[in-house]
């Protein structure tokens, strides 16, 4: 009989990680690029961000960097979005519904290939 109920859980395992992985398909939020890097430290990136995600079910939702509202879909599942972006500090981009409940969430990084140099040039006086 053990053998039998181990079999009926392992069926219901696999049942339930089925479930869970055909809702983890049906939402999805993908950002392209992750990372800005510019020369130096304090430069405007700019870059060209694209997004795609995917709900479950059908509704409005929105897309925001930092709390400003980008774009906006009415009563769709999916949706992608384009645009040239300007940034000097990390960027928090979110999907949310109309009553602003956050659904996704990704930080894109400001990187920097040399600090900033405030230091002023050496000056040689002669007293």
């Amino acid at each position: 009989m053990s053998i039998l109920s181990g079999l009926v859980i392992a069926l219901a395992l696999m049942n339930h990680s089925g479930a869970a992985a055909e809702q983890s398909a049906a939402a999805g939020f993908t950002v392209s690029p992750k990372q800005c890097t510019t020369l130096k430290q304090g430069e405007i990136c700019y870059l060209n961000l694209q997004v795609s995600w995917q709900q479950a079910s059908q509704q409005n939702y929105c897309l925001f960097a930092n709390d400003q509202k980008l774009h906006c879909w009415h009563s769709v599942q999916r949706g992608q979005w384009q645009q040239d972006f300007a940034m000097q500090q990390d960027l928090v981009l979110t999907l949310q519904t109309s009553d602003r409940q956050v659904l996704h969430s990704q930080t894109i990084r400001y990187a920097w290939m040399y600090k900033k140099n405030n230091s002023k040039a050496m000056r040689w006086r002669m007293f």
